[in-house]
This record gives structure tokens, C-alpha cells and sequence, in this order.
């Protein structure tokens, strides 16, 4: 006999929706189902309508949304015959979704969990095979189902916007900012005492464009079931189908359950260290800054035993090394994994990160899935591509890390040189902000990827340019972030996203060019140590090793080069993975002469964060030994960062930022790189990067000395003579850069008012420092002998000609004559770039502001001067004839940087579209510094035409005539009109003179 609940019971009047009012209200049954009436009723009737089904239905429990009846749809047996229950847990018990599949044509069904209405649910994205990037998380998303009669609607709440205040603004925002329906499915049955049941092949591959933005699948028919796979918390599931271009590729799909009062805490971000954010806004909040609510992502530690000092964590951050890392290389992935246990050791827990081999020879955790959201791994993909990525999943409400994998790729390793037309405009542009990139957009001769690709491509680049029209924030990363896909750029992933991307890290990129530059070295220095080691002692003052002891080679490079690079770059990953950014201000702590010294050396990592992307250490005459090559631990930076984010002591948190000014604490990120503070570059090294610089000058000049003798072997193709110039280049462009950033330069200190050390946010360089900057660049680019070319090294820079692979571009477009003048002048007009663009110009200007009037600065007219009289020195000074066309005056890469110079004047003279209050002085300047220039030409003509060769004569006297054209120009007033003709000259036209041809 059922017994009927008293409907005056307070546990059933909220589920029946009736308002107590002292005492029991009729229910009338009416089309929508049951409503209160304040009409009574006698003590134990039932009110019409309501049945004593009814009420145990009601009493079972809130119906969510619009859900249909179990009795609407067939019986469950019928929709799952033919079908395989699948089971993966050894106990039997439930899993998150129940599973069955039929594998013979690919068909899956899930049951969602009786309480699904009331879960929020995650899914993790993975393309596990297929394309080169494999294994590469792609993206997440947090989201709740949802009844809609006898659909279901896959719906993403609203975390960007929320409220914490009174009823009132939550009531409004709810209102206001709603959730978002990403996509429905039919409901094929409904379980009794269970969940409803839908077609899950159906909804991941027919609808899978919708978890995979631009993954289209050409055939769902020829879609099989890869992995199946139903656990308590989660279900992996994957399918391989055909996509449009008829590759085979398996989409990964991991369903999770979000749960909550894990006893997670939430930790407030601080802009003085840099961690990534899980960010919204509080609009129930009204004090100045409280709104924008950040906090840090990091994982949920805990001390196994809170009474110890130091214990063992409840549940530790355990990564998994997929067997698919050679076996050769997987100690150096285990060490640079454990180099953060120390810092979590400083903050309480011992042993916070461990770390297992997966093996297939032994077995060993082969059972375990990398794209299983519940285990960690290091990825490695054979793919050819310097590439490494440490991206992780977090809880969107509260930044809590949930899952991290870490991908690393051997392209780096296989490194022997690096692409001209690639790698070098890459340099030439670091740090260039988005000011400067929109000036380049607008102005492609002046832009390095222009004047440094082939001669063939540049009237297409330009073309291409045109047709797509300009670029938001001049085709700066930051303007090209997906806020979707991930790797498009360094900055992807920072912007828009619930979860934490850390981008494409560069890291690897720059070991690359570490391990051509290591093997170029190696192979240049082996007779040398040969040498030094006859005499009984090395040039450290070390004993020689043992000839019977050689050092073991790992793919061609010694392993205490290679390993350590592979830890470091490990550990940066691992870093991303805790959550930590990068710090590209951390190679500025030990000087160049202390990184090189027998006191840092194996002792003590030679910068502040394995976070920065530090370059290979290569010592050359500065230093009394040669010192680490690359970081060999986690840095103080580091250090400092792990135990803000995860001390448990909340009220300490002020006492440890109190240490920011502390100088090994530097930190400045991804989107200060193209700020002015020049400390925050990538592949800077050292206290003061002049040092450094010049070490890169001075190994360019070593090895370029040694690239026929020593660096081309007998046997080998003379092409490697250009390979390895091109990489000496390489050195160089990077120094020339490095020491731009300081010319107009501003130190920034992320400092808080009251921080010990009271440093201002602002420090303008020493204008000692900015005027060696600017000396080294005038050194080191526009002088001839400093790119150490001669006839013999150019008569044997030769190129392979092979139609097949990569090299099928370098045998079209690379001719066997190594161009002379279009390569040296791409580097010098990227050295101009890089001084006279508008943005280092108008810093310079403002500079001149910010130092008090009695101060020595670096102003406007002094670097003008300084780079034109450089350029044109042969005005003042001729040097001794007779001139002739064989030993001209002026040389063909002088005659080619002037006039490159000229032309950059006379752009600079222009009318702009510009704001800037900057523009004005800096055209006027440049117009007084063309009148000077006709002057001193004038003078060396004048009288002496047959004293000067032709080249010299010919280029003075069209140098003379393009200066007289826009000095000549005429202001005609009445017109807005203000036209730059096609040359780059200016054409400035009013009503009584006709418009040039456009």
C-alpha cells in the first residue's frame, strides 16, 4: 500500500512548488501540471488532480528544464540491441555516462548520469593522429545539458560576467548576460530511475566542426570507433574519419565530470608575478578595481599532513613520459620535470611533482591514455618541427588546473642550420611593437620580411599586402590571436580563452637555433681543442680527457650539450603547466663575466627563471672559463613565483611580494616584449647585453674565419660554406636587434606604491648605456668589414639543388651565386628600421621629457646626426686616391646603404595619417638633415667630378637630385590633398596643379 505523504510536510511543499502560508493550500491540476491555489482543503485529502503517482513523482525530485516522460520514448533494451555495454572499471560500478557501442559501423550511444541536470560537465578536445601536431590539446569547454521536450541542448554558461552582490544584480546580470546553446540532440530514450539516452556518433562526428573549429569530415559513414573507454569521473572516447582531404584523423573526446567543494581556494593574481589567469567580471562589485576579478591557475596541493613542516602532498602532480620519447633522451625529461620540486619543497611539500616511464617493451602504464583527462604526459612527435608546448585545462569558475600535457618535438634537435629567408626577418623584428608593426604595414620597404626575401617574391609580398589591406595592430601577434584555436602565435592563448594556452612557446624555436649554433661551434673548435689538448691543457686550464674516454654523442652533438638543453626546455614547459608565464626580463641578473666564471659555473643557474627564453652560452674572450651552456636548475625567479601561488599561508602573501625589487626577481612577459624596456627581449642574455652582444660579433667573426678550413669537411657539399655564414648572420642580426630596444629605451618596474626599494615604474636608460647601443649597431652594420666577406668564401657559398621536400624552394629560387648586395643591404635597412622607425624616434623625443633639463640625454638631432654622419662619411673624408671604378670612392655597399638612408629621410619628411605630436619635429629634423646632406654633396662634386669614379659620381649626382625634388616640393594651400607619389617622393598637390597617376 502506498502512504501518502502529508502534503503539510515543509520537506515536500518545496518540491510541489506550494507556498507554507500557515497552513496547507489546494493544488489544482491544470494544463501546465499542478498549481497552488489559496483555496483549503480538509486535513488528508488529495487536492483534484493530484494523484498519489504524481506526488511521488514530484517528490522524487525537481524536473529539470522540459523533460520529456520515460514512458514517451521506447523501451531502453530496444534502442541498445545489437549494442555492447562497455565496461572499464575492474569493481563494475557505474561510470560517469554509460557506454555502448557497435563497432562494426562506428555507432555509439551514452546514458548521461541521473543527475545530469544539475552538473556542470567538461569536455577536453584532442586531435590524437592524423596531422603533424597530433596529441596537442585543442581546446575545452565547460558546459551543462539541458531538456527541451525531447531534445537536449548542449549549452556553455555565461563565467565571463557575474555577480556576488545583493539578489538584486544577481537577478540583472543573469538577465542580461545568458548562456550560450552550442548544439542539440534528439533524446532516444529516457532510463527509468536513470538519464536520458542520445546517439553519441551522431554528435561527435556529425556534428564535430562544432568541437573542432575547421575540422570538416567528408564522410561520417566511414567513421570507426578508435577508443571507448567509461570511468566513475570521466569517459574517453575517439573516432577516426576521413576528412576533406581524405586524411585519416582521430578526434579525442574526454567527458568529465566539474566537481564541486573540492576545498579548492581561489588565489588573487598579482601583476609582480606572473602567472596566467582565470579572469571575470563582478558587477555586483563597485570599489576601483574590484570588478575585473583574476586568479591564478595552479593545481590543488595539499599537505598530506597540514601539522609537518614539509610533507608529502595528499595528491601529488604526477606526469607520465610517453613511450614514445627515445629511450636516450627520456633522464634529461625526467630532470628537467623534477627541477620544481625544490621550489614546491620551499613552500611545505616534498615530492610534489613525480614522474613514471611509459613503457611498451615492459608495459609499464600502457594501459593509460595521454588523452585521458585524468593523467598527465609529456608527448614527443617525430614530425621534424622545433616546436615544444605546455598547455593545461582549468576549472573556468576558479582557476584551478585540472589537467596538463606537454608536447615536445625533435625537429630542434635535428637542427644544422637555419633558413636565411625564414629565420632572419624573425630576428630583425623582435620586440618591434605594435606601433612600429602598423609603420611597416604601411610602409613595406622599410619591413624586413620585404627587404630581406628574394628579389623574386617581393613584388608578390607586396601584392599580397595590398589585396588584404592593413592589419589590426600592423600584423602584430597580439592583433592575430584565435581566441578558439591555439598556435597560431606567442600570444594565442592569452586572450579570450576559459582555459590556459600558453601559445605556440617559442622556446624550442630558439634551442633550434641553439643546436645549429653548438654544432657550427663544435665543428669549427674540434681541431682547436685538438690543439690546445697536444699541449697538455685545455684553454679552461682543465686536464684533457682521456682519448679513451670520449664524450657520448646524442644524434651527433655531445650529451652534455644536448641533455642539459632538453631538461631546460622541459622545465620551462613543466612551468606552464604549474601555471607560470614567461619572464623574458630574467636574463639580466649575473653578468656575462660571472656567468663564465669558475663561481656560477655547475653551481648556480646563470639567470633568474628557466621561464625566459634563454640563448646558449657560448663563451668568446669574455669570461675566465666556459661556463654552463644552458640553465641547469629552476632560477630564484622561479622560485619566488611557486610559492606565491601555492603557499598555504594566505596572510604571507604580502611579505613575499614585499621582495619584488629584489634584482633576481625581474619579471616582465609576452606582452612587454614590445614595450620599451630592453631587458624584456627574448634571447637577450646578461646584466648588460652590450657584453653579450659583442660575444655574438665576436663568435661571428671566429667562425666565418674557420667555415672553409674547419666548418666544410672533406666530403662535403660546399653549400654548407653558405649554410653556415648565413647562421653567423644570424648572430649577428640578433645582436644588432638586442641593442636597438636600448637606443630610446625605459627600464619598467611592475612596483606598487610603498614596495621596499621605491624604485618608479619608469627608469629611463643611462644615456650612456643608449649612446653604446647606438655605436655598436653603426659598428656592426654599416661598415663594410663588419660581414667579413671575401672573394674565397664568396666563390664557394654555393647552394644544393634538390626538387624534392623542403628543398624544392631553395633550388627555384636560390641561385648557386651567393646575392651579395640584396642580402647586406635587407641587414642594413633592417638596422636602419630598427633606429629611425617612428616609434623608437618619438621614445627618443619623449625620453628628452622625463630627464631633467640640467641631465645629459640622448635627443632627436644627436641620433640623427650620429647614424647620418656614419652613413656619409665619405663626404667628409673621401679617403686617398685616385678613385677609379675598380677602387671607387665609395663602395657598392656604401653607395646601397646611403642611398637606403636618403630614401628613409625623405619618408620621414612626408605627410602621415599619424597622431603622434612626435611626427612634426621628427620631419623637420629630416628635412634640416636632407638641406645638409645637398650641401656636402655639392661639395664633393664641386670641381672634382674627375677625381671621383664613376659609381661615386653617378650616385652623388642622383643623391643631389632626388634631395632638390623634396626640398622643391610646394605647399599650394586651399587643399587637403597630400599625395606620396608611387617612388616614395613627395607629391604634394592643390587645385592649380594636377594629382600624379596613382
Amino acid at each position: 500500500m502506498t502512504r501518502t505523504p502529508s502534503l503539510g510536510s515543509r520537506w515536500l511543499a518545496p518540491l510541489l512548488g506550494i507556498a507554507l502560508l500557515g497552513g496547507p493550500a489546494a493544488i489544482v491540476a491544470g494544463q501546465d501540471g499542478p498549481t497552488a491555489s489559496p483555496s483549503a482543503f480538509p486535513p488528508g485529502a488529495l487536492p483534484p488532480g493530484l494523484t498519489p503517482e504524481l506526488i511521488a513523482k514530484l517528490a522524487s525530485g525537481p524536473t529539470p528544464g522540459n523533460a520529456p516522460r520515460p514512458d514517451d520514448f521506447p523501451p531502453l533494451d530496444k534502442v541498445t540491441e545489437g549494442y555492447e555495454k562497455v565496461v572499464s572499471m575492474l569493481d563494475g560500478k557505474p561510470s560517469f555516462y554509460t557506454i555502448w557501442v557497435r563497432k562494426r559501423d562506428g555507432q555509439m550511444l551514452a546514458e548521461l548520469p541521473r543527475e545530469y541536470a544539475r552538473q556542470k560537465h567538461y569536455i577536453a578536445l584532442t586531435v590524437a593522429s592524423g596531422e603533424r601536431f597530433a596529441g596537442l590539446q585543442q581546446g575545452d569547454m565547460y558546459v551543462y545539458w539541458k531538456p527541451y521536450d525531447k531534445r537536449l541542448a548542449l549549452i556553455e554558461p555565461n563565467v565571463e560576467v557575474r555577480s556576488t552582490g545583493d539578489n538584486e544584480s544577481k537577478a540583472s546580470v543573469q538577465r542580461l548576460f545568458t548562456d550560450r546553446v552550442l548544439l542539440d540532440i534528439p533524446i532516444l530514450t529516457i532510463v527509468p530511475q536513470g538519464g536520458p539516452v542520445i546517439d553519441l556518433d551522431e554528435l561527435l562526428v556529425g556534428q564535430a566542426a562544432k568541437f573542432f573549429p575547421g575540422v570538416r569530415i567528408s564522410n561520417p559513414r566511414l567513421a570507426s570507433i578508435k577508443t571507448a573507454k567509461a570511468f566513475d569521473q570521466n569517459v574517453e572516447l575517439a573516432f577516426e574519419a576521413p576528412m576533406e582531404d581524405g586524411q585519416l584523423q582521430t578526434l579525442h573526446y574526454s567527458f568529465s565530470l566539474i566537481p564541486e567543494n573540492t576545498g579548492y581556494r581561489p588565489r588573487e593574481a598579482d601583476e609582480r608575478v606572473g602567472f596566467f589567469t582565470t579572469a571575470y567580471s563582478d558587477l555586483g562589485k563597485f570599489a576601483d578595481g574590484e570588478s575585473r576579478v583574476r586568479f591564478v591557475n595552479r593545481w590543488h596541493l595539499e599537505k598530506a599532513d597540514p601539522s609537518l613542516k614539509v610533507s608529502p602532498p595528499k595528491q601529488p602532480i604526477v606526469f607520465y613520459i610517453e613511450h614514445t620519447t627515445p629511450i636516450r633522451y627520456r633522464r634529461w625529461v625526467r630532470e628537467g620535470l623534477l627541477y620544481w620540486n625544490k621550489a614546491f619543497e620551499n613552500v611545505g611539500i616534498s615530492n610534489a611533482v613525480e614522474v613514471y616511464y611509459q613503457d611498451a617493451a615492459s608495459g609499464a602504464h600502457m594501459e593509460k591514455d595521454p588523452e585521458d583527462v585524468r593523467y598527465n604526459f609529456i608527448r614527443w612527435l617525430n614530425n621534424d618541427v622545433g616546436t615544444a608546448i605546455g598547455p593545461s585545462r582549468v576549472n573556468p569558475m576558479t582557476g584551478q588546473i585540472l589537467d596538463a600535457d606537454i608536447i615536445l618535438t625533435d625537429g630542434w634537435i635535428r637542427a644544422f642550420w637555419k633558413d636565411f629567408h625564414q629565420d632572419l626577418p624573425k630576428i630583425a623584428l623582435e620586440g618591434f611593437s605594435p606601433e612600429a608593426m602598423a609603420w611597416l604595414d604601411a610602409n613595406p620597404k622599410w619591413d624586413p620580411r620585404i627587404r630581406m626575401a628574394p628579389p623574386s617574391e617581393r613584388d608578390y609580398l607586396i601584392a599580397q599586402r595590398s589585396i588584404r589591406g592593413p592589419q589590426s595592430l600592423g600584423g602584430h601577434p597580439a592583433g592575430l590571436v584565435d581566441p578558439v584555436l591555439m598556435g597560431d602565435n606567442e600570444f594565442d592563448g592569452l586572450v579570450g580563452r576559459l582555459s590556459q594556452v600558453n601559445g605556440l612557446c617559442l622556446a624550442a624555436s630558439g634551442k633550434s637555433r641553439d643546436v645549429a649554433a653548438l654544432r657550427l661551434h663544435l665543428a669549427a673548435t674540434a681541431d682547436d681543442d685538438e690543439d690546445e689538448g697536444d699541449e697538455g691543457e685545455d684553454k679552461d686550464g682543465e686536464e684533457p680527457k682521456d682519448e679513451e674516454d670520449p664524450k657520448e654523442l646524442l644524434d651527433g652533438i655531445p650529451e652534455e650539450f644536448i641533455g642539459p638543453l632538453l631538461a631546460d626546455l622541459v622545465a620551462h614547459e613543466v612551468g606552464h603547466t604549474l601555471g607560470l608565464r614567461h619572464n623574458f626580463k630574467a636574463s639580466s641578473v649575473y653578468a656575462l663575466k660571472e656567468i663564465n666564471s669558475n663561481g656560477l659555473k655547475g653551481e648556480t643557474p646563470f639567470t633568474g627563471s628557466v621561464m625566459d627564453y634563454n640563448p646558449v652560452n657560448i663563451n668568446m674572450e669574455t669570461g675566465e672559463v666556459q661556463g654552463d651552456y644552458t640553465m641547469i636548475d629552476i632560477g630564484p625567479y622561479d622560485m619566488w613565483a611557486i610559492e606565491y601561488g601555492y603557499t598555504f599561508d594566505d596572510k604571507g602573501l604580502e611579505k613575499i611580494l614585499d621582495r619584488v625589487s629584489e634584482p633576481e626577481l625581474a619579471y616582465g612577459t609576452d606582452e612587454d616584449t614590445g614595450g620599451p624596456d630592453p631587458l624584456a627581449r627574448r634571447y637577450d642574455f646578461s646584466k648588460d647585453p652590450l657584453d653579450y652582444a659583442r660575444n655574438q660579433m665576436r663568435l661571428a667573426r671566429y667562425h666565418r674565419e674557420r667555415i672553409l678550413d674547419k666548418f666544410v669537411k672533406d666530403g662535403d657539399s660546399w653549400a654548407k660554406a653558405r649554410e653556415g655564414y648565413e647562421m653567423t648572420l644570424g648572430f649577428q642580426v640578433s645582436a644588432l636587434n638586442m641593442m636597438a630596444g636600448w637606443v630610446g629605451g625605459a627600464f619598467v618596474n611592475r612596483d606598487k606604491k610603498g614596495d621596499p626599494g621605491d624604485r618608479d615604474p619608469i627608469e629611463v636608460v643611462p644615456t650612456g648605456q643608449q649612446r653604446d647601443a647606438l655605436a655598436f649597431l653603426i659598428e656592426n652594420s654599416f661598415q663594410d668589414d663588419a660581414f667579413g666577406l671575401t672573394p674565397e668564401l664568396l666563390r664557394r657559398m654555393t647552394v644544393d639543388k634538390w626538387l624534392d621536400g623542403d628543398g624544392f624552394r631553395r633550388a627555384v629560387n636560390d641561385e648557386p651565386t651567393w646575392p651579395i648586395h640584396d642580402r647586406i643591404i635587407g641587414i642594413q635597412s633592417s638596422s636602419l628600421t630598427m633606429l629611425m622607425n617612428p616609434t623608437t624616434l618619438r621614445r627618443v623625443y619623449d625620453n628628452e621629457f622625463r630627464i631633467p633639463a640640467d641631465q645629459d640625454a640622448l635627443t632627436l638631432p644627436e641620433l640623427l646626426e650620429a647614424v647620418g654622419s656614419a652613413i656619409w662619411t665619405e663626404l667628409e673624408d673621401p679617403g686617398e686616391g685616385p678613385f677609379t671604378d675598380r677602387k671607387p670612392m665609395i663602395s657598392s655597399l656604401r653607395r646601397n646603404l646611403q642611398r637606403e638612408h636618403l630614401e628613409r629621410l625623405i619618408d620621414l619628411t612626408l605627410p602621415t595619417d599619424s597622431s603622434s605630436a612626435a611626427q612634426k619635429p621628427i620631419a623637420n629634423l629630416a628635412m634640416m638633415q636632407l638641406r645638409e646632406l645637398k650641401a656636402k654633396c655639392d661639395e664633393a662634386l664641386g670641381g672634382k667630378e674627375d677625381e671621383v669614379d664613376a659609381y661615386s659620381r653617378a650616385h652623388l649626382l642622383d643623391a643631389c637630385q632626388l634631395i632638390e625634388r623634396a626640398l622643391d616640393a610646394q605647399v599650394i594651400y586651399n587643399t587637403n590633398d597630400l599625395v606620396p607619389a608611387p617612388s616614395g617622393r613627395m607629391v604634394i598637390f592643390g587645385e592649380q596643379a594636377p594629382a600624379p597617376s596613382r
